[in-house]
């Protein structure tokens, strides 16, 4: 009799399991191999500042761990998109890599302009270590007047370097945004802007020449500092 109750028991507890409602049943399960991809994201997120190190300067101190934080961000969102199954979290995987990928290649423009022989600080920048902008003070100083100083000279705009000049770099597309005129490339060191191997967003010269290029071709291209900004020259897909 006692081994029948137990029977019963189990029988109807199966039975509840399918009887709990459309929700229940309708809940995503993890993709496999899910849990041992994010225990990975855990762990290089946690070992990149742990191992990072730093130049010692404040403002190459801040780019790099700005770069790292934006790069394990990319990699989360990665993680997430390969294995998720949520929808709204999906999206906010996507926006993640559109959004942190931006700030990723200012951060690294910066990098490559303060290591050229003639960079310098932002005009009226404020001295090391003067704490957080002070907006009001900003508009106080503004209101209060100062002498008269002349008209700085414009300095003459700088004219397209020769794409002969610039040295052929192998590089991937990661993305190419016809409407901007920009394209993201997965490129190696490039000599004359002092680059490494890094993903980056490129402005195009001339937009027409990313007509042909989607994401994935191998290419190679030229790119040099036009008018102060990092600029794509030319483009071609590698042979």
């Amino acid at each position: 009799m006692k081994r029948l109750t137990t029977t019963l028991t189990a029988v109807g507890a199966l039975l509840a399991s399918f009887t709990v409602g459309p929700d229940r049943l309708a809940l995503a399960q993890p993709a496999q191999g899910a849990g041992p991809a994010f225990e990975r994201v855990r762990e290089v997120m946690t070992n990149r500042f742990k191992d990072m190190k730093l130049p010692g300067d404040p403002d190459q101190d801040f780019a790099a761990m700005l770069i790292a934080h934006h790069e394990d961000l990319i990699y989360l969102a990665k993680t997430q998109l390969e294995y998720g199954g949520d929808r709204q979290l999906r999206q906010l995987a996507q926006k993640i890599l559109d959004e942190q990928q931006k700030q990723i290649s200012e951060a690294k423009e910066w990098q490559v302009r303060s290591r050229e022989a003639g960079y310098k600080a932002q005009p009226n920048q404020p001295p090391p270590g003067s704490g957080p902008l002070d907006q009001k003070g900003a508009q106080s100083t503004q209101a209060s007047p100062s002498p008269a100083t002349p008209a700085p000279t414009a300095a003459p705009a700088q004219a397209a370097p020769a794409a002969s000049q610039a040295p052929l770099v192998s590089g991937t597309v990661e993305k190419v945004d016809m409407a901007a005129g920009k394209i993201t490339l997965d490129h190696g060191a490039i000599p004359n802007l002092n680059m490494d191997s890094m993903t980056m967003v490129f402005r195009a010269q001339d937009p027409a020449i990313l007509k042909g290029v989607k994401a994935g071709d191998k290419v190679q291209f030229q790119a040099d500092r036009v008018n102060g900004q990092l600029t794509l020259v030319k483009i071609q897909k590698g042979r």
